[in-house]
């Protein structure tokens, strides 16, 4: 382990062992399941391999086919293993100078130039605008540096024009999306940087990159899947609490957790952060129930309700004195709601007089008695009024629907404004007496053979078969989470996909019966699928 920081130090086995196993959830480049697949495939152990990695996941080699119709990616991938069936080959001789650091897969837009101005004897300012053309993507304009191109290579002989027009097909399609190398490698370091942040400094890693995650183009699939990697490190995302009321996202000290940020639930606003974080120290919330919640902090800070609702709702007036279900705490603001503004204050100076009670139905009862601390004789609320106050006081006491909350509702909630199920799972609900894993294991790579997984189905991708004895034929990839968090490598096939597919849905709960493979134990193949 590198003690001292070394910017320049790029050779941490540590941080390449955690590039080689996908754990790159976060990492610059790499935090897609396309970059995470790759890294496990190409296992990067430098610079110049890392290089090549963030090349080879863009468009242009992932389309690219060799004569057998594998990708240009997967033919790099195999030949870097030494697979036996996939020897480095070459084109022609005279390209393996300028291939052999890619295994003669062409990966960089310099290899491109360099092939034109070996085989075609273009200049650099020809060989610059071959690179132009082809991200240009325009049929004239390639059609006339093709031209040159075949020209170029006949008169310089070296190979024949039949090779030639091959070359050039060879380059236009693999070059359409690549990088240049001088990209490539720049992107190489700071992914490379980012590694070393999750390797040695894991918590404040999630703490910045969640704080960070309204700039991606799907924030709350960000977060989700975020704090899904970060319980798999056994660091976990609370939901706010009172008592750690942050507008971002905050490593509590001397713990392995993170507090959920105000600005990030979904319906809180900008002025109620800012409201919560200046006045909180003035606020001894250690010691609040939730009357002294509703009244101190929700009445007196003047929070909108909209943001009130979404607060109550993740649990961010839980505390040791609260004893109150989310449900029960949302009917009750309701029941405020309905409330003047003028009984509001009644209760709100009066509430640690000793006059009404601790709860909002006997403070109501109160109001209806009239008792103030200047004046104990009764003052009847007026007419139509004391109607009112006395159906707010009765739906209190009889409320409409339970007030318990459920696993499935406090996970609802919580994907609701939350993005993701912090404190209990829908998973959780479940009698899992026949789940003998979990997400974890898998993820892990803790198992190996079977196994079965009670879980909740994230994402679903269903693909048509090219190969196989049926070509065609539908199967899918599935993204899971229980409470342990997700794994994104579920493949279910054709046969199983045919047989379960209705049960197969994202959002739905099932059972799912399978094996984990030797060759990839952070996979999971389904062959039975229950639903619960």
């Amino acid at each position: 382990m590198i003690n001292t920081f070394d910017i320049n130090n790029f050779e941490d086995e540590a941080v390449w062992d955690l590039i080689c196993n996908g754990d790159t959830k976060g990492v610059f480049q790499l935090e897609s399941n396309l970059g995470r697949h790759w890294a496990k495939q190409t296992k990067p152990r430098n610079i110049k391999d890392l290089s090549a990695l963030v090349s080879l996941i863009r468009p242009g080699t992932l389309l690219a086919k060799d004569v057998t119709g594998k990708s240009m990616t997967q033919v790099y991938a195999d030949r870097k293993a030494a697979k036996s069936d996939s020897p480095v080959e070459y084109l022609h001789s005279s390209l393996e100078p300028i291939l052999k650091e890619t295994y003669g897969v062409l990966v960089y837009q310099e290899q491109s130039m360099l092939i034109a101005q070996r085989l075609a004897g273009f200049n650099l300012k020809e060989a610059d605008g071959l690179r132009k053309a082809i991200g240009k993507k325009k049929a004239d304009l390639m059609a006339k540096v093709k031209k040159s191109f075949l020209a170029g290579a006949e008169k310089e002989g070296i190979v024949t024009r039949e090779i030639a027009d091959e070359i050039f097909s060879w380059i236009e399609k693999s070059s359409r999306y690549a990088f240049n190398k001088s990209h490539a490698v720049s992107y190489a370091i700071n992914a490379y940087w980012s590694a070393y942040c999750k390797c040695y400094r894991r918590q404040q890693f999630y703490e910045t990159y969640l704080n960070k995650s309204d700039k991606k183009q799907k924030p709350d699939i960000e977060k989700k899947q975020l704090m899904s990697d970060a319980r798999m490190s056994d660091i976990n995302v609370l939901p706010p609490r009172l008592r750690y009321l942050k507008t971002n996202f905050t490593l509590i000290q001397n713990s392995s957790s993170i507090i959920y940020g105000l600005r990030h639930i979904k319906g809180v606003s900008v002025k109620t952060c800012k409201n919560i974080e200046q006045h909180l120290a003035d606020f001894n919330v250690v010691n609040y129930d939730w009357m002294d919640s509703l009244i101190k902090m929700i009445h007196t800070l003047n929070i909108d309700k909209r943001s009130a609702i979404a607060m109550i709702s993740v649990g961010a007036f839980n505390g040791a004195n609260n004893r109150l279900s989310r449900e029960q705490m949302l009917y009750e603001y309701n029941s405020w709601k309905q409330l003047t503004k003028t009984e509001q204050e009644w209760i709100s100076m009066n509430h640690h007089s000793g006059l009404i009670g601790k709860s909002l139905s006997e403070s109501i009862e109160n109001i209806l008695l009239g008792l103030t601390p200047e004046n104990t004789k009764p003052k009847k609320v007026s007419g139509r009024r004391d109607v009112t106050v006395k159906d707010i006081k009765y739906s209190l006491d009889n409320p409409f629907y339970s007030l318990d909350d459920s696993v499935v509702g406090i996970a609802s909630l919580e994907e609701k404004y939350l993005s993701y199920a912090l404190t209990c799972s829908k998973v959780d609900a479940i009698n899992l007496q026949n789940s003998i894993n979990m997400c974890k294991d898998i993820a892990n790579s803790t198992i190996i053979g079977k196994a079965i997984i009670a879980v909740e189905i994230e994402r679903l991708k269903i693909v048509k078969t090219k190969k196989g004895k049926n070509p065609g034929q539908s199967m899918a990839f599935l993204t899971v989470e229980d409470g342990s968090g997700s794994i994104d490598s579920v493949i279910v096939f054709p046969d199983c996909f045919a047989e379960f597919k209705n049960s197969l849905t994202e959002q739905n709960t099932v059972m799912l019966h399978g094996e984990v493979p030797a060759k990839d134990r952070s996979s999971f193949i389904v062959n039975k699928v229950t639903q619960i």
